[in-house]
Protein backbone atom coordinates (compact mmCIF):
# COMPACT_ATOMS: atom_id res chain seq x y z
CA UNK A 1 0.00 0.00 0.00
CA UNK A 2 1.12 3.77 -0.78
CA UNK A 3 1.52 5.98 1.95
CA UNK A 4 -1.44 8.17 1.11
CA UNK A 5 -3.51 5.69 -0.20
CA UNK A 6 -5.30 4.97 2.81
CA UNK A 7 -6.53 8.72 2.03
CA UNK A 8 -8.10 7.21 -1.01
CA UNK A 9 -11.75 6.65 -0.98
CA UNK A 10 -12.81 2.95 -2.34
CA UNK A 11 -15.73 2.07 -4.29
CA UNK A 12 -17.01 -0.81 -2.23
CA UNK A 13 -19.33 -3.44 -4.05
CA UNK A 14 -21.04 -1.14 -6.21
CA UNK A 15 -24.77 -1.68 -7.96
CA UNK A 16 -25.92 -0.76 -10.46
CA UNK A 17 -27.44 2.24 -10.25
CA UNK A 18 -26.01 3.18 -7.40
CA UNK A 19 -24.73 7.21 -6.34
CA UNK A 20 -21.75 7.70 -4.88
CA UNK A 21 -20.98 11.07 -3.55
CA UNK A 22 -17.60 12.97 -3.89
CA UNK A 23 -16.29 16.04 -3.29
CA UNK A 24 -13.50 17.57 -5.86
CA UNK A 25 -10.05 16.62 -5.68
CA UNK A 26 -11.21 13.81 -4.11
CA UNK A 27 -9.46 10.32 -5.18
CA UNK A 28 -11.21 7.16 -5.19
CA UNK A 29 -10.50 3.11 -6.14
CA UNK A 30 -12.03 0.33 -7.68
CA UNK A 31 -10.49 -2.96 -7.19
CA UNK A 32 -10.69 -5.52 -9.86
CA UNK A 33 -9.91 -9.09 -11.11
CA UNK A 34 -8.70 -10.35 -14.61
CA UNK A 35 -7.85 -13.43 -15.94
CA UNK A 36 -6.75 -12.60 -19.61
CA UNK A 37 -5.21 -16.21 -20.55
CA UNK A 38 -8.88 -17.91 -19.66
CA UNK A 39 -10.40 -15.41 -21.18
CA UNK A 40 -11.57 -12.95 -18.12
CA UNK A 41 -11.53 -9.23 -18.68
CA UNK A 42 -12.43 -6.02 -16.94
CA UNK A 43 -12.96 -2.30 -18.95
CA UNK A 44 -14.35 0.63 -17.36
CA UNK A 45 -15.62 3.79 -19.36
CA UNK A 46 -16.30 7.23 -17.42
CA UNK A 47 -19.15 9.57 -19.16
CA UNK A 48 -17.82 12.76 -18.60
CA UNK A 49 -13.92 13.35 -18.12
CA UNK A 50 -14.27 16.68 -17.05
CA UNK A 51 -15.84 15.45 -13.57
CA UNK A 52 -13.98 12.38 -13.09
CA UNK A 53 -10.62 11.17 -14.66
CA UNK A 54 -8.72 8.17 -14.75
CA UNK A 55 -5.29 8.51 -13.09
CA UNK A 56 -3.47 5.08 -13.25
CA UNK A 57 -4.20 1.43 -12.80
CA UNK A 58 -2.22 -0.75 -10.50
CA UNK A 59 -2.29 -4.82 -11.06
CA UNK A 60 -0.32 -7.70 -9.47
CA UNK A 61 -0.48 -11.38 -10.39
CA UNK A 62 -1.77 -13.86 -7.46
CA UNK A 63 0.55 -16.53 -8.43
CA UNK A 64 3.75 -14.91 -9.81
CA UNK A 65 5.48 -17.75 -9.26
CA UNK A 66 3.60 -19.67 -12.20
CA UNK A 67 5.19 -17.04 -14.56
CA UNK A 68 8.76 -18.02 -14.37
CA UNK A 69 7.81 -21.82 -16.25
CA UNK A 70 7.23 -22.14 -19.96
CA UNK A 71 3.67 -23.83 -20.11
CA UNK A 72 2.21 -23.55 -17.38
CA UNK A 73 -0.90 -22.20 -17.31
CA UNK A 74 -2.99 -19.89 -14.97
CA UNK A 75 0.03 -17.70 -13.80
CA UNK A 76 -1.54 -14.53 -15.35
CA UNK A 77 -4.43 -13.72 -12.87
CA UNK A 78 -4.53 -10.71 -11.85
CA UNK A 79 -6.08 -8.25 -9.00
CA UNK A 80 -5.63 -4.39 -9.68
CA UNK A 81 -7.08 -0.98 -8.81
CA UNK A 82 -7.75 1.60 -11.24
CA UNK A 83 -7.26 4.85 -9.70
CA UNK A 84 -9.74 8.17 -10.25
CA UNK A 85 -9.99 11.94 -9.19
CA UNK A 86 -12.46 14.10 -8.96
CA UNK A 87 -11.31 17.27 -11.33
CA UNK A 88 -14.65 19.15 -11.45
CA UNK A 89 -18.07 19.24 -10.20
CA UNK A 90 -21.25 17.88 -11.40
CA UNK A 91 -22.67 14.68 -12.58
CA UNK A 92 -20.83 11.62 -14.56
CA UNK A 93 -20.87 8.16 -14.67
CA UNK A 94 -18.51 5.08 -13.58
CA UNK A 95 -19.83 1.97 -16.10
CA UNK A 96 -17.35 -1.20 -15.22
CA UNK A 97 -18.26 -3.89 -17.22
CA UNK A 98 -17.03 -7.88 -17.45
CA UNK A 99 -16.11 -9.45 -20.32
CA UNK A 100 -15.45 -12.98 -20.60
CA UNK A 101 -14.28 -14.30 -24.34
CA UNK A 102 -15.46 -11.12 -25.70
CA UNK A 103 -18.53 -11.38 -24.68
CA UNK A 104 -20.17 -8.93 -22.21
CA UNK A 105 -21.06 -11.12 -19.01
CA UNK A 106 -22.06 -8.18 -16.33
CA UNK A 107 -22.29 -4.15 -16.27
CA UNK A 108 -22.49 -2.06 -13.78
CA UNK A 109 -22.99 1.84 -13.59
CA UNK A 110 -22.64 4.13 -10.94
CA UNK A 111 -23.37 8.09 -10.72
CA UNK A 112 -20.97 10.03 -9.34
CA UNK A 113 -21.89 13.23 -8.01
CA UNK A 114 -19.03 16.00 -7.49
CA UNK A 115 -19.76 18.45 -4.99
Amino acid sequence: MKPNENRVKMIERPEDGQVVRLTLDEEVFFEFFRHGSVGENMEFEIGDESVLRHLRTETEYLHPEKMKYPGWTGGDAERGKWFFKTVGTGKTSLTVSKIFRGTLESKCTVEIVVE
